[in-house]
């Protein structure tokens, strides 16, 4: 008799080749359901740096094809349009996305990986204070990043004083220049995103903390179910022998790495 313990990676490698086959299921010249793996220029979590695509989501997530014998073809494209293939197609891996309410029923999730807060930024010495968010509905302009969940949360919540740009450096540039009175960053992110700005992080003040809550590597809804389980089976395992935590620390030193769930 076999043992669980030899079976189990036997299983799991049938498991990979027949989802990797229905993924990569080709029809005459193009692959009909070719695995997409899209990311945003986000620091530290996901940007590319000499010609790479590098991060520490990115790190997670190659990991996790490196396990699985999957060919890496992550590639950058603007938040809005990778959420928009990963909502309406199937076989999309998009990370890394806040898991929110919203979103709950859209995608399956893997992980989390991470955990942030989410934060209303001035202008330093601006003198603007927020104490919320019905403060923050009064001033006369936010900037946020089209198709952000941060943009989504505010309009939800019924904020009619939004101006949304593509890619958050415009939105520093507004701040620091004067043009708004406020923007939304995550603390994780927002220090590089001011530098690819032309700005420094001590240009900005935080004034007031939104929300907190974990981001995580998101699935389409309607890839193969296989598919995603190989995926949560094979983040555990990083997890578990001591993988994901070392990637952690090497690009969040200091931070409370979160729990499975």
């Amino acid at each position: 008799m076999i043992s669980i313990k030899i079976a189990l990676p036997i299983l799991l490698s049938f498991m990979v080749l027949c989802s990797c086959s229905t993924i990569h299921k080709s029809s005459g010249s193009q692959k009909e359901n070719e695995l997409q793996l899209l990311t945003e220029d986000y620091p530290p979590l996901t940007f590319e740096k000499d010609g790479e695509v590098t991060g520490f989501g990115t790190e997670v997530v190659r990991e996790i094809l490196n396990r699985l014998n999957i060919p890496d073809n992550i590639r950058i494209l603007p938040w809005e349009d990778g959420y928009n293939l990963c909502l309406k197609n199937p076989n999309v891996v998009l990370f890394t996305m806040k898991r929110t309410e919203l979103r709950e029923n859209l995608f399956h999730w893997i992980g989390p990986i991470g955990g942030n807060n989410t934060i209303f930024y001035a202008k330093k010495g601006s003198g603007i204070q927020i104490d919320n968010m019905e403060d923050a509905k009064k001033v006369s302009k936010i900037a946020t990043c089209s198709a952000w969940f941060s943009e989504q949360d505010l309009k939800d919540a019924g904020f009619t004083n939004l101006v949304s740009s593509p890619v958050p450096i415009e939105n520093v540039r507004q701040l620091v220049e004067g043009e708004v009175d406020l923007s939304i960053f995550t603390d994780i992110t927002i220090p590089e995103i001011a530098i690819q700005a032309g700005y420094s992080i001590d240009d900005l003040e935080p004034v007031f903390t939104v929300s907190t809550g974990y981001f995580y590597v998101a699935i389409s809804k309607t890839t193969p179910q296989s598919f995603v389980e190989l995926w949560k089976h094979t983040f555990r395992a990083m997890y578990e022998d001591g993988t994901f935590e070392k990637i952690y620390e090497k690009w969040i030193p200091g931070g409370t790495i979160p729990e499975l769930k």
